[in-house]
């Protein structure tokens, strides 16, 4: 009995030796757990930045086109991010052709334009005829703007600050042959007036031009400028180089010459904003009077429908409808849309779901401010 007792007793574990084995054995599991937890740490991290990334680069918006839009299109940027987080807004410009030009070839979300003729272009040009990208493009009006001419704050280029559609043309074609010069042959605009003129392709540019007409209309249609005048690529390029040159004579969006928003008459440093004359009718460029003009162009009616404000003894109708127009979205679409007047009937967008967010976004009552602060005007103004 004494034998069997000892041997059992040399075969059993010391208490302190199963102590430290257990130790050992939960600091080898707490490592290898951890290990564990934090390659799987790891890897859950790595998924949800690539996740992260792809989700950014889903809501990232793309917009390029007409720079006459790009002040509203920031305010509707920061408004929308705003509220929408997620989403990021890239605003660039390139001018009004390149709006449909961006969207068909898969380099912009949304395309803007100032014009409706640079769409048709696009849509009836030989190169894309056959290009169902350009048959199919969605487009809708998201506001409106307004042309006005603008000179030197010298006043030398129009002496009695109004001009008529054949001052225009005549000084611009002049000047077309002689260095962007005119000529002592340019109705109410001066001898030695340096013309100013936008970049082919610019929306603002073929507006004036059509409504100028002859040898411009021309060039309106076929979105050229005129060799030998300045070229601005922009708006604000076009007032820099009026305002800082003198005996000059240009023209710019009315947001970029009546600076403070459309409630505002503050007219921008340098410059002096020309009236104009039409059929006999002296027209006061004011935010009000555009506005009014763009609404008898929407609806289709006779000019000088909606009266507009006077001065002094001046009489004045509104302001001319061939100096107004309108601005517009472009994404991809399954089917395209058209014009019934100057109304836009909407086709069906391909754009995805938070593109098309944006654009209802941009179209709601809350965002008439957006347009305002920017010097255009939203549908609001003038439906």
């Amino acid at each position: 009995m004494y034998a069997m007792k000892r041997m059992n007793n040399d075969m059993a574990v010391s208490p302190i030796v199963a102590t430290l084995v257990l130790i050992v054995v939960a600091v080898i599991g707490a490592v290898a757990v951890g290990t564990i937890m934090g390659t799987f740490s790891t890897q859950v991290s790595k998924q949800a930045n690539a996740g992260q990334a792809a989700s950014a680069s889903q809501n990232e918006i793309i917009i390029a086109g007409s720079t006459t839009c790009i002040p509203v299109e920031q305010n509707l940027a920061a408004d929308f991010q705003r509220q929408n987080p997620g989403v990021q807004i890239n605003v660039q410009g390139g001018g009004s052709s390149e709006g449909p030009q961006s969207v068909a070839l898969g380099i912009a979300d949304i395309g803007a334009t100032s014009s409706f003729g640079t769409i048709t272009s696009a849509m009836t040009s030989t190169a894309n005829a056959n290009n169902p990208i350009y048959q199919n493009l969605y487009y809708t009006q998201i506001g409106g703007r307004g042309v006005v001419f603008i000179q030197h704050n010298d006043n030398l280029s129009v002496t009695t600050n109004l001009v008529q559609t054949s001052d225009v043309l005549s000084a611009y074609s002049d000047a077309a042959q002689n260095a962007g010069v005119t000529s002592t042959t340019d109705g109410a605009i001066s001898s030695g007036t340096t013309m100013e003129q936008r970049e082919a392709g610019s929306g603002t540019m073929a507006t004036v031009y059509k409504w100028a007409g002859g040898i411009l209309a021309s060039n309106a249609s076929a979105n050229t400028a005129l060799t030998g005048c300045p070229v601005n690529n922009g708006n604000a390029a076009m007032l820099a180089a009026v305002s800082g040159t003198a005996h000059t004579f240009g023209f710019v969006d009315a947001g970029y010459a009546i600076t403070g928003g459309v409630t505002s008459n503050t007219t921008a440093p340098g410059i002096t904003i020309v009236g104009v004359t039409q059929g006999g009718v002296h027209y006061i460029p004011t935010h009000s009077n555009i506005k009014n003009a763009l609404k008898d162009w929407y609806y289709g009616n006779a000019q000088d429908t909606t009266p507009g404000t006077s001065t002094g003894a001046i009489t004045t109708g509104n302001y001319p409808q061939g100096l107004t127009g309108g601005l517009y979205w472009i994404t991809t679409g399954t089917s395209p849309s058209s014009m019934s007047g100057n109304k836009v009937v909407e086709g069906t967008s391909s754009a995805s779901s938070v593109v098309q967010g944006l654009i209802q976004f941009a179209k709601t009552p809350s965002e008439q401010s957006a347009f305002s602060n920017a010097g255009v005007y939203s549908m609001y103004d003038f439906i």
